[in-house]
Order: C-alpha cells, then sequence, then structure tokens
C-alpha cells in the first residue's frame, strides 16, 4: 500500500534501530492577449503569490505553518533546483550566513549551476519520450542534450516548444525530432501534446464523445489532424541506417486506429485552421499553442511548474485541467499564466518568483490546525526524492572522501566518451530500478524491499571508508565527525539527543572508523535523507 511521505517519521532513526530495521479545458476561458499586463519583477509576484495563498487560508481558517529554517530551506533549494543535495561546505556557508539576501541569492546561484539544466531535463525527458519498447529502438542522447541546453541558456518556453513541434529531418542535424521518433501512431501523438503542452485529456474523446467531460469525438480528431502528414524517413549515411520525419516525405504517414475520423484540422474550443493541401501543417498548430492569446499554455506551464516545487498543482491531477477539476487558487492560477505570458515564458523568473515566496519557504513541519491540509500550501508538502535525486546526492555524500585520479594524458576521445556512456547508463539504470509507476505523486511513497534492501545492501551506502577516513583526518573529536556526517547526508546539524545518543555510541567502539561508518550508514537509509522537506 503507498503510503504518504508525510506520514513517516523524518527523525533521525537510532544507528542500533536502523542496523536492525533496515488547461483547465472545457473550463470557461476567455483568450485574453497579455499586452495590457502590468510585468511584475519577481519579488513583486512572490508577494502576489502569497497574497492569493493567505486569501485561502484567511477563509479556510487555517494557520500557516512559520518558515523554514536555513537548514531546512537549502537543502529544499539545492533539491528542487538541482535535483541534488547541498555539498557539505555550500550547507555549512548558507546556515552560518548573517547575509539577509542570502536566499535570493542562493536561488539565482542554482539556476545558474549546470545541474539546473540536468535537473530539468530529468524532469521533461519522461514527458516528452514516451517509455516503450518502440522508443527504445531509439537513440535519445540528441534530444536530452537539446533539452539540457535549451534550460541552461533559460531559452523562453514557447520558443523550446515551437521547436520540438516543428522539428523535422534527422536527429544528427534537428535532435527535437526525436520527440515525433518515439511515437508511433497520430493518436500518440495527440494525447501527448494535449496533456504535457495544453494540460488536458482529451484521449477519452478518441471513440467517442468524452462521457465525463463535453469533449467531442470530432474536436479530438480535429486535434489529431495536424499530425496525418507526419512521414517517417529512412537514409543510409556513411554504411549506416538513420531514421527521421517529414511532414513532406513519400512515405506511408504516420499510422491511425481504427476509431478515426477525417475532420479538417481544428484548434481546441477553436477555429479550424486553414492550412493548404501541400503546406506543413505542425508550425501552423505551434504558433497557435503558444499564442498570448492561446487559454491553455500558459496554465498548462505554471501548473506543472507549481506541482514540481510544491508536490502537487494549482489543478491536480496536473494534466487534467477541466470544467469538474478546478483550480485550489483559480485567481493565483490565472494571474501567475498571466504574468508567465507577459514575461516572455521566462522559466527561471517563475521559479524565482516561487521559491522567493513565504508559501515556498514555509516548514514542512505542520503547525496547530494544519496537519490536515493538502490543498492550501499552508506549510511544505513532503516530497520522496526522485531517483535521479536520490543517485546523485548518494554520489555526492559517498564521493566527498574519494581521490580524483587524473585522466591518463593519452586517454583519447573515444575513451573519454565511453566513460561518460558508462556513466550515464549507470544513472539510467539506477533511475529505472528506483522508479514509481507513472502518474504516481511526489508526496507518496512506492518504493518497497526490494529498493530497501538495495540501498541498504548495496556498494553505494557500503562504500563509507573514504568519507569517514577524510573526515576523520579534519576532525579528530568524535562530535565534529558526527556534525560533519549530519551537514553532508541531511544538510543540518544534529540536535542535542541525537548527538549525545551517537556520541555514545561511537564511545564504545573500539574501532571508531567503522562504528562513525555505522552511523554514515544510517543516515544514508533514514527516511529523513530521502525524503525533501
Amino acid at each position: 500500500m503507498p503510503q504518504s511521505v508525510a506520514s513517516c517519521s523524518i527523525r533521525f532513526l537510532p544507528v542500533i534501530a536502523a542496523l536492525l530495521l533496515v488547461v483547465q479545458n472545457t473550463m470557461s476561458v476567455r483568450a485574453e492577449p497579455n499586452s495590457d499586463v502590468a510585468k511584475l519583477e519577481p519579488k513583486a509576484l512572490a508577494q502576489f503569490i502569497d497574497g492569493e495563498v493567505q486569501k485561502r487560508l484567511d477563509a479556510e481558517k487555517v494557520k500557516a505553518s512559520p518558515l523554514a529554517d536555513d537548514a531546512e530551506f537549502v537543502r529544499r533549494l539545492y533539491l528542487d533546483i538541482t535535483g541534488v543535495i547541498p555539498p557539505l561546505d555550500k550547507a555549512v556557508a548558507f546556515i552560518d550566513s548573517k547575509d539577509p539576501d542570502k536566499r535570493g541569492k542562493l536561488v539565482d546561484e542554482l539556476l545558474a549551476n549546470p545541474h539546473y539544466a540536468r535537473h530539468m531535463t530529468d524532469a521533461w525527458k519522461p514527458l516528452l519520450i514516451p517509455n516503450t519498447a518502440a522508443s527504445a529502438r531509439h537513440n535519445h542522447e540528441p534530444m536530452i542534450r537539446f533539452l539540457e541546453e535549451s534550460f541552461q541558456k533559460n531559452k523562453p518556453w514557447n520558443k523550446l516548444v515551437t521547436e520540438v513541434l516543428t522539428a523535422g529531418g534527422y536527429p544528427e542535424e534537428s535532435p527535437p525530432v526525436i520527440f515525433y521518433l518515439t511515437h508511433e501512431t497520430v493518436d500518440q501523438l495527440t494525447d501527448r501534446v494535449s496533456r504535457v503542452f495544453l494540460g488536458v485529456q482529451i484521449q477519452c474523446a478518441q471513440c467517442h464523445d468524452h462521457p465525463f467531460n463535453s469533449w467531442k469525438q470530432t474536436e479530438y480528431w480535429g486535434m489529431a489532424a495536424f499530425f496525418t502528414k507526419l512521414r517517417p524517413e529512412f537514409e543510409n549515411k556513411n554504411g549506416k541506417q538513420r531514421s527521421g520525419v517529414s511532414e513532406t516525405g513519400k512515405a506511408k504517414p504516420f499510422m491511425l486506429p481504427p476509431s478515426a475520423k477525417t475532420v479538417p484540422p481544428r484548434f481546441l474550443r477553436g477555429e479550424e485552421a486553414r492550412i493548404a493541401a501541400a503546406d506543413p501543417s505542425l508550425p501552423v498548430l505551434a504558433e497557435w499553442i503558444t499564442a498570448p492569446s492561446n487559454p491553455y499554455f500558459a496554465r498548462a506551464m505554471v501548473n506543472r511548474t507549481w506541482h514540481q516545487f510544491f508536490g502537487r498543482g494549482l489543478v491536480n491531477p496536473v494534466d487534467d485541467m477541466n470544467e469538474d477539476n478546478d483550480p485550489s487558487h483559480p485567481e493565483l492560477l490565472q494571474g501567475l499564466a498571466r504574468q508567465f505570458t507577459a514575461n516572455g515564458y521566462d522559466v527561471q523568473d517563475l521559479i524565482r518568483a516561487i521559491c522567493g515566496s513565504k508559501t515556498y519557504q514555509r516548514t514542512g513541519r505542520p503547525f496547530d490546525n494544519n496537519d490536515e491540509d493538502t490543498t492550501l500550501f499552508s506549510h511544505m508538502a513532503i516530497k520522496v526524492m526522485s531517483p535521479y535525486q536520490l543517485h546523485d546526492s548518494l554520489e555526492l555524500v559517498l564521493g566527498m572522501g574519494e581521490v580524483k585520479k587524473p585522466e591518463p594524458e593519452n586517454l583519447d576521445a573515444k575513451a573519454k566518451e565511453q566513460q561518460r556512456k558508462y556513466r550515464m547508463v549507470a544513472r539510467t539504470n539506477f533511475a529505472s530500478f528506483f522508479a514509481a509507476e507513472d502518474g504516481a505523486e511526489p508526496t507518496e511513497y512506492l518504493t518497497g524491499i526490494p529498493q530497501a534492501l538495495r540501498l541498504m545492501n548495496s556498494y553505494q551506502t557500503n562504500r563509507v571508508s573514504p568519507v569517514i577516513n577524510a573526515l576523520v583526518k579534519q576532525h579528530k573529536a568524535p562530535n565534529q565527525v558526527i556534525e560533519q556526517l549530519f551537514l553532508a547526508t541531511l544538510g543540518r546539524r544534529p540536535a542535542a539527543p541525537e548527538a549525545e545518543r551517537l556520541g555514545a555510541y561511537v564511545g564504545k567502539q573500539t574501532d571508531k572508523n567503522k562504528a562513525y561508518g555505522d552511523v554514515l550508514w544510517a543516515l544514508l537509509n533514514s527516511t529523513e535523507f530521502f525524503a525533501n522537506h
């Protein structure tokens, strides 16, 4: 049975115990131009967020939890923006800093960190590329590099989406074409584009009018008609066959299911698209999807970004915005969407506003009468680390004591590339093993005994000697070593009872380094380590 992480204790387990226990679619939305919207800077937008959230809290008579302390905040921010816990020295420097503006400065610093782009790519790759046998036949790496470069450059969201939707040719020249290569049918593309870029689920209208919402079958196939000109392409280059996609090729088009209806291309809840028979359809679709007047596009991205940082969307499920699934904060969602559009679809500025709000900076500890609140954002939800976050955080902790050997001077480019691919494959395999079910909420703990046993017994959590040896060389006193272990793993200093109990445990052991290893092992296997709170 899945259980909420919020129901799990995030207190550090005693060492002995640890050793033993082991967008809205048919909603009445008016397409509004945003030219008259006064652009708000991130600080002002953060205040808008707090004001709208507070209105709901006051209306429901729910009290907000206080702000998180610096230790809780720095660990959360590193995980949410870079996908990895803070390095020990960074955690200490932030916690001990007296700079009153250090939180905002840290947000800017982390958005410029290369790990930000990698983390965003980790989040968006599975949204754009299906995990299917057909998808596995293609090399995803060009698309991964495209996404990382786009997020690192803070490419406007409308431009990034346009480049994906209008991609054609071969991956070597047009990496985002992999989005189309990894889908085999017109209905697969229709469903994914609607869910991911528009935040609506229309797939139930494929075979008949939607039984629960007002989507019509003709509306579904009007949207699907934009993809009916897509054709696979094949070419032999340098003795190797490669695959591509085109709207003008002579091959058979993408497959259609038996339920397909022949209708002209039509924008969702809009007019029929005017496209000549010989002209490509995808640029027309991309222009409509990313237009400022589109009532779905900005709302969908704002809702997904909110979901990424808070563990749930303003509309939840995040990709099912419809008239029967109202936002928890309608004015907030509308205001953020209009600001996102007015701000040129700047994803980093949206993140700055969210992370600069008091709403985001609240502690994950319930307060007064808000312990049952899951929709008003009175306190921060406790999220499970994603598999990539867990892998990278383990590597950070367990790699800090390793001596980095210089690469041999004669190591050629091919050997370096092989090493890079080996590390990438190892990271992907780890993530696959710890992956939850599709659609799982970030606040649900869904892994089980195999994953717990792997963490307890794998080489990752048992290669602690280099870390311990490095810390002991720098810090002789047991209380200092224990403090450093807490900071390196949990991003905080131990509470007095924890320090006293663990100090007593280490003091009783003949082999101090082995005892410190037990402490580190227990920390890495504690619920507090793999939770983002």
